[in-house]
């Protein structure tokens, strides 16, 4: 491919026609393209070189200056790019040894179904509550914004509600169904998700989604609004229920970690943990999960710290709207879906003692 027909659409038509999860841009760097989880880099697209990547970065950014000052100024920019197709992308830029690069990570048009991500039969439980506050968790990487759209938008298809999202970027762009969305950037919509969150109890909404937990202020918001009869919906970048509810614990200062095991033993009510493992097949990658649901026993667990307890606790009550991932992966393996060998060391010691 000649380098001046190098611009986004036969790249996105490329990586549509490969089934491109990803699309790695750089300057004076391959075109990259992450397929089922493997990079491949094609040699028909050549080097990038800077004037390009500039054009690249316009092209992505929609020309929109605010966009390019903030990630002029803060070397690191998330936000989101619709192509002329309507295929959406949500795009991180960064610099590499003094060199422009992005990352596009492909966004499906349509939300995917609680059944397709095959999530625990409990997890319909989430598209019925009316308060309480819902983690999804895992480290970066393990889809947990698909997740969280596919039950907001099971909620959409059967409930009358005002939906408030606070994101950066928006991904998925909802169309009201049942329910009313208010999806708001940050950057764009609102200054900061401390002060989209401020406000948000005087925009009247039912359900309030926080694309992250990530510092104190969204940490103590969620709480209050999850207390003030609001369904809140969020991640965080943990790997269990433990780690999860250790890790609200440390925003805090030690002098006010009474008040928050309270205030988390009240209002936390699920906390999901996912991450994604290769099919048997070899077709794609399929979600396992952890599931807790905060039943008196967890509460009291959280609020006299001995969280170390938690996890034989799911084990005890799995069949009581909680079950450990192990266990799941164990479900999916008999089923001839996955391969032990996939997964076994993430549960090493739980093999030894089987």
């Amino acid at each position: 491919m000649e380098i001046e027909k190098l611009i986004m659409s036969p790249i996105i038509e490329y990586a549509k026609k490969i089934l491109a999860s990803d699309i790695h841009l750089s300057e004076w760097k391959p075109i990259t393209f992450r397929v089922n989880w493997e990079l491949i880099i094609k040699e028909e697209f050549w080097l990038i070189w800077k004037e390009k990547m500039k054009k690249i970065l316009n092209e992505l950014a929609n020309n929109d200056k605010d966009i390019l000052d903030n990630f002029f100024e803060t070397k690191d920019f998330d936000f989101a790019y619709i192509h002329s197709d309507w295929t959406s992308f949500r795009v991180n830029s960064f610099y590499r040894i003094w060199n422009i690069s992005c990352v596009l990570r492909l966004i499906e048009k349509n939300a995917k179904s609680l059944y397709q991500l095959w999530l625990p039969e409990w997890v319909k439980v989430f598209t019925k509550l009316k308060q309480w506050l819902i983690l999804i968790t895992w480290p970066t990487g393990s889809w947990k914004s698909t997740t969280m759209i596919s039950i907001l938008d099971e909620i959409n298809k059967n409930r009358w509600e005002h939906i408030l999202t606070i994101e950066d970027p928006i991904e998925f762009v909802f169309k009201d169904d049942k329910s009313v969305f208010s999806q708001r950037e940050v950057w764009r919509d609102t200054k900061s998700f401390e002060k989209a969150l401020r406000w948000a109890m005087r925009e009247d909404p039912n359900i309030i989604m926080i694309w992250e937990m990530r510092d104190i202020e969204t940490v103590k918001a969620a709480l209050e609004l999850a207390e003030t009869w609001h369904l809140v919906i969020s991640t965080l970048h943990t790997s269990s229920s433990s780690q999860t509810i250790n890790r609200l614990l440390s925003f805090f200062p030690t002098e006010a970690q009474n008040w928050v095991r309270d205030k988390l033993a009240d209002s936390l009510k699920w906390v999901l943990s996912q991450r994604l493992i290769p099919k048997k097949d070899g077709s794609w990658r399929i979600w396992i999960y952890e599931l807790m649901f905060m039943t008196s026993w967890i509460k009291n667990l959280v609020r006299t710290w001995t969280l170390n307890q938690i996890q034989a606790n799911i084990e005890t009550w799995t069949k009581q709207w909680m079950i450990t991932m192990k266990k799941y992966a164990d479900i999916l393996r008999d089923k001839w879906i996955i391969e032990e060998s996939s997964y076994i060391n993430y549960f090493r010691e739980d093999a030894e003692q089987n």
